[in-house]
């Protein structure tokens, strides 16, 4: 006779088992390749008073990055020559940039150390040294190992000094004290009340209003006056088809939200004719014209809208810049005494 059909329980128990699989595969590769855990933020200096946080998952999505930088990555893969580096270096530090890349934080202590912190799928524990093993055999000039750091010289002094926190965070800084500073994970960025998310964030500190109060006292006396009542900020740059600026600015003691905001916002608008003057650098003249800033309960918000031709603009400046310097030739060696 005509074979038996399989019993719909059968069926149902078959579809179960297949969805459960599917959906197993689908969170082991959720969990296993593309979750990250943001490790970055966890090394920013116990000092620092500047800092900005890059997401690269959500800036790789903004079209004049699409449109300026995705080229670059093309044009590199095409050249045979930077197609064999790439490889080397990957297999010497395991690092595959830049998939692997997740996030960058940037941070200052005092506007002249600087450190640059990123955070990704990158293996703990190999990338100094095997960095320290391709500038051996390319015949790198002026670096050394420093314990576990790398240093490239700038002469006698260091240009930039490369390590590698525990969890596998890589830490680029101007001089070593920085980067040893940042190498211990801590939760100093809970203290800058630094958004966790958004493409681009970033928090200043009072020092920072502070130091910034006194480069433009001797020509912005009344904006220097108002960054010194400023005790800290943070906010985020939304991206996309129209670009906006938030921040939240808490007032020093004694000072009163609502009062702060109406200064800021006074100030703001006696801003308008020196801007007039220079040149709208990324679009930020336009930013700062139309700002608006107001109280909501004890902190100050401003927003604006940020010009997507600005950003643009910069983009392609910034992308410029990145190819000069990746086909510049390299330096030749010193010559032999």
């Amino acid at each position: 006779g005509p074979p038996r059909r399989p019993p719909i329980a059968a069926c149902l128990l078959a579809a179960i088992a297949l969805l459960a699989l599917l959906g197993g595969a689908a969170l082991a590769v959720y969990f296993f390749l593309w979750r990250y855990e943001p490790t970055a933020r966890r090394h920013i200096p116990g000092d620092a008073n500047i800092v900005v946080r890059l997401e690269a998952a959500e800036l790789a999505l903004f079209g004049p990055v699409r449109r300026h930088f995705l080229p670059l990555l093309d044009e590199a893969a095409s050249d045979a020559s930077r197609a064999s580096r790439k490889a080397r270096i990957e297999a010497a530090t395991g690092l595959d940039f830049p998939s692997d890349l997740r996030e960058i934080v940037i941070a200052s202590t005092d506007a002249a150390s600087w450190v640059a912190l990123a955070g990704g799928r990158i293996p703990k524990g190999r990338f100094v040294a095997g960095l320290e093993k391709i500038a051996r055999d390319e015949g790198w000039t002026g670096w050394r190992r420093e314990g576990e750091l790398l240093v490239v010289l700038d002469g006698a002094r260091p240009r930039v000094v490369i390590g590698q926190a525990d969890d596998g965070t890589l830490v680029l800084g101007t001089d070593v004290e920085i980067v040893n500073a940042a190498l211990p994970a801590s939760d100093e960025w809970q203290r800058l009340d630094l958004p966790e998310q958004g493409p681009v964030t970033f928090a200043l500190t009072s020092p920072a209003w502070s130091g910034a109060a006194g480069a433009v006292s001797p020509v912005l006396p009344r904006a220097a006056a108002l960054f010194r009542r400023i005790d800290h900020a943070s906010g985020a740059l939304t991206l996309g088809a129209e670009p906006a600026l938030a921040m939240r600015l808490a007032p020093a003691s004694g000072e009163a939200a609502a009062a702060l905001a109406s200064d800021a916002q006074a100030l703001l608008g006696s801003l308008k004719l020196p801007l007039a003057l220079v040149p709208d650098v990324a679009g930020a003249k336009t930013a700062i014209e139309g700002a608006q800033a107001a109280a909501q309960g004890d902190r100050v918000e401003i927003q604006t809208k940020w010009p997507y031709e600005g950003l643009d603009r910069a983009c392609a400046d910034l992308a410029q810049r990145v190819a000069s310097a990746a086909n510049a030739p390299p330096p030749a060696p010193p010559a032999a005494p």
